[in-house]
């Protein structure tokens, strides 16, 4: 190929002002949606409420395009009042309309799974787990919390398939314990190659803590899986583990998630939210929890009181009926140290925007060790910060997730959903979710939802009152095989086509602002000469003109690029 070095002192003179380098404008409008940035996927009954819960599943028919899964726990197929259901819908390269619909037989590679017993809400919690039993395919879960496995009247359980084996239970332990309330993968916490699962149950009562809550480890294995359903009552310590709450009503399980690699050992960890606990006797100011994953063998049961920086930290919420914990995730690596940081949404703490409002905290990993205790309220951009929900009962929070790279700048994402929120001239409640970017320049102790302008993130915006859109966030991987990771919000009550409830998932597609070549957030002369450096080593980032390849022809099409600007 031939270097195109000695070109850049002529053009660089050539050039000249400059212009926003955002991927993002500062607001999306999830109604303008038109296929090529987006699009909508429409739930098909009233009252099914599709958007409850949505993930990645990672790519399930082994197209090499990543797929997602949405739950409908209200939906009532056959007759079958609130058994729910679960969507795996495939991403594609082909292109995607501005809507779609959650049916399978539009052609457009949906799966069904369906509960066939009246009141399971199957479909309340689903996510992917990777690879669990070892046959080189990854699995994905669902959570049925009010099933009633062994007769135990909603004690709960959780179902894992992938889009080609049959689906197999897991099952609850006592009646009322809603197992599967909470679900995900776990990375790979006991370091023997097999990803893990962890599962919420947030009104089990260990020794008889009523509604304390308890989550369950269960180790990936390739023989544990060839025999279900699975009790979760054997976890031994080998099989995995329980994770009990520590009072009556902490609700411990509400949320749970893989936490990625806090520490640094190598090893993936786990977090839990307690969003009812009383830290210091503040009422529901909640908890969450980190758990290290460990190559020296876990005991059948560990008390979350036992957590002393060694084995795992507590997050404590600030004030009373913040409910921190209620929402939890790995935010990857926001701040590119290498390490995976994590995030807790408070979703009903009252930051100086409004009562209600919510606050996120992120909190940076750190090989240098944790105390058995993270001070969350004193976070000071070094070790973390607090995300501040824009206004009054927007109730930001609710939902957190770590939303890839979607700016294609190297860096990890992440999600935040306000249900509650109100889009101005819109009605009440549409909801809003906001992208916070990663970046290796340092965060202040503080961050404002209100003050994301595209530089530092954006908002998207829901589009009836009352869709309760951000209910709901997460990654969804690449589901359009653009090299660049999308997103998944989740709108549950929303209308589609008349139909009252039946919900919506929105899919907002990443990108990049094509010439912001070296990431600096402005498009200038500068980026030439990271363009050249790009185009003399094969980068993705001279791809100027989408057609896969570093060819001379990307010369042309980044100078109009330049001229163009971005959003």
């Amino acid at each position: 190929m031939k270097s195109l070095s000695k070109l850049s002192p002529v053009l660089v003179l050539a050039l000249a002002g400059s212009a926003s380098g955002q991927a993002f404008p500062a607001v999306v409008e999830l109604s303008d949606l038109d296929g090529t940035d987006g699009f909508a996927l429409n739930g098909i009954v009233s009252g099914d409420s599709s958007g409850f819960a949505v993930s990645e599943v990672g790519d399930e028919n082994g197209d090499g395009i990543d797929d997602i899964i949405i739950g409908a726990p209200y939906a009532s197929r056959n007759g079958n009042f609130k058994a729910g259901e679960a969507y795996v819908v495939f991403g594609r390269n082909t292109g995607f309309s501005a809507s779609e619909e959650l049916s399978d037989s539009n052609g457009v590679g949906v799966i069904v799974y369906y509960s066939v017993v009246p009141g399971d809400e199957l479909g309340t919690s689903v996510s992917s787990l990777g690879d669990v039993d070892g046959d080189g395919f990854n699995n994905f879960i669902v959570g049925a919390p009010k099933a009633d496995p062994n007769g135990q009247s909603t004690a709960g359980s959780c179902f894992i398939a992938n889009s080609s084996l049959p689906v197999g239970a897991l099952y609850g332990i006592n009646q009322y314990d809603l197992t599967g309330s909470s679900v995900s993968s776990a990375g790979d916490v006991n370091g023997d190659g097999l990803d893990d699962i962890i599962i919420g149950a947030n009104k089990a009562s260990p020794g008889g803590q009523s509604e304390a809550g308890e989550c369950y480890v269960v180790f990936g294995s390739t023989t544990t899986f060839d025999s279900l359903p699975f009790e979760l009552a054997t976890l031994d310590g080998t099989t995995g583990f329980v994770l009990t709450g520590i009072d009556a009503f902490d609700r411990t399980g509400a949320s749970v998630s893989c936490a990625g690699d806090v520490n640094g050992d190598g090893l993936d960890d786990v977090i839990i939210g307690a969003p009812k606990a009383d830290p210091g006797g503040r009422v529901d100011a909640g908890r969450a929890y980190v758990v290290f994953g460990s190559t020296s063998g876990f005991s059948a049961s560990i008390d979350l009181s036992t957590l002393d920086g060694s084995n795992g930290f507590v997050m404590n919420g600030i004030d009373a009926n913040d409910r921190c914990g209620q929402a939890v995730s790995s935010a990857g690596d926001l701040n590119g140290d290498g390490i995976d940081d994590i995030i807790v949404g408070a979703f009903y703490a009252d930051p100086f925007s409004g009562t209600d409002a919510g606050e996120t905290y992120v909190v940076f990993g750190r090989t240098t060790g944790f105390g058995a205790t993270v001070d969350l309220s004193s976070l000071d951009g070094t070790d973390g910060f607090v995300i501040n929900g824009e206004a009054f009962n927007n109730r930001s929070g609710w939902a957190v997730s770590s939303a890839g790279d979607v700016n294609a700048d190297g860096l990890d994402d992440i999600i935040i959903g306000a249900w509650n929120a109100d889009v101005v001239g819109g009605g009440l409640f549409e909801g809003k979710s906001y992208v916070v970017y990663g970046r290796t320049a340092s965060f202040d102790a503080s961050l404002d939802l209100s003050s994301l302008n595209g530089t530092y993130g954006f908002v998207m915006n829901g589009v009836n009152g009352g869709d309760r859109c951000g209910w709901s966030v997460s990654s969804a991987g690449d589901v359009n095989s653009d090299g660049i990771d999308d997103i998944l919000i989740g709108a549950p009550n929303a209308d589609p086509a008349g139909l009252s409830g039946a919900g919506i998932t929105y899919v907002v597609f990443g990108r990049r602002c094509l010439p912001d070549v070296n990431f600096d957030g402005m498009v200038t002369a500068a980026d030439f000469t990271a363009w050249v450096v790009a185009f003399n080593n094969g980068l993705l980032p001279c791809d100027q003109n989408g057609d896969g390849m570093c060819d001379p022809a990307d010369f042309n099409a980044w100078i109009a690029n330049f001229n163009i600007g971005c959003p």
